[in-house]
């Protein structure tokens, strides 16, 4: 088991394997421990975490649903790909269920996936250890990352907040933020189907502020989703929290639905390092 760069998120001293190797012990004074879950994860969030913090089971289960079936596949191989030309150590912060972190491993020597959401990492952690991934999944937030300076040499922000000070604590000079994010006319379809007027999307406000766009690529395509595809969609964005719903039978009573899949993939590096 690896647990190279991993510190304490009590005390901030190095994280070994415990003897039984079932867990893991800092080496700070009180020596403080971290048992691995029977589905394979770790909560590195604290005493004050709520459980039901991140996503809800619910959205979990339709992300689940959807990514299973490979609809966002040419966007977690371009992913894949831009992780595999640094290799070394990748962190997924806020992987969700670990379908990006999955195709990280393929090509990373090293993968840690950190959320929030204990289902999201209970899931990613159990189709890991059943199929035999090296990736550590831990409940912990992207803003207080166990994690030592200048460890990582990917840092992977897929669709979740963008904690820029946090992520440049932990990587390497020469070291890469990949953030993917919806492009201007992600999902129009489906919103032509929720909403009267239907507006593009606008560049995430959290991009990096101190640190330099290395590249940036965009990934689009069509497909033709079915009933069920519509729905785990659906339930896994946003809008299941704010439409109607009219507007949500609306969509739902479909029996099919060509939907456009666009997103742009930032790179970063250090502004000092590039």
């Amino acid at each position: 088991m690896n647990c190279k760069g991993l510190i304490c998120p009590v005390c901030g001293s190095p994280l070994s394997v415990a003897e039984n190797g079932r867990g893991f012990r800092c080496g700070g004074v009180k020596m403080h421990n971290f048992d691995i879950s029977r589905s394979g994860h770790v909560n590195f969030a604290g005493g004050g975490y709520d459980p039901n913090s991140g996503d809800p089971v619910d959205m979990v289960r339709a992300r689940i649903a959807f990514l299973e079936e490979g609809w966002f596949e040419p966007l977690a191989r371009c992913i894949g790909e831009t992780v595999g030309a640094l290799g070394g150590l990748c962190v997924d912060a806020g992987c969700g269920n670990g379908y990006y972190t999955e195709w990280a491993a393929e090509r990373a020597e090293t993968v840690y996936a950190f959320d929030l959401s204990k289902y999201a990492v209970e899931y990613g952690a159990k189709k890991a250890k059943r199929e035999g991934k090296s990736c550590l999944y831990a409940v912990s937030s992207v803003y207080g990352l166990p994690l030592a300076s200048g460890c990582a040499d990917t840092v992977l922000s897929v669709f979740a907040p963008v904690a820029e000070e946090e992520f440049c604590r932990v990587l390497k000079d020469g070291g890469r933020l990949i953030i993917a994010a919806a492009a201007p006319d992600h999902l129009r379809e489906l919103k032509a189907q929720l909403y009267e007027s239907v507006t593009e999307n606008t560049e995430r406000g959290d991009l990096p502020k101190t640190m330099k766009l290395i590249e940036k690529n965009r990934v689009s395509y069509t497909r033709t989703l079915h009933s069920g595809a519509i729905a785990a969609l659906y339930g896994m964005t946003p809008y299941s929290r704010r439409t109607s719903r009219e507007a949500a039978e609306r969509l739902l009573g479909l029996e099919g639905l060509e939907i456009t899949f666009s997103f742009d993939i930032y790179v970063y590096g250090k502004k000092e390092q590039v």
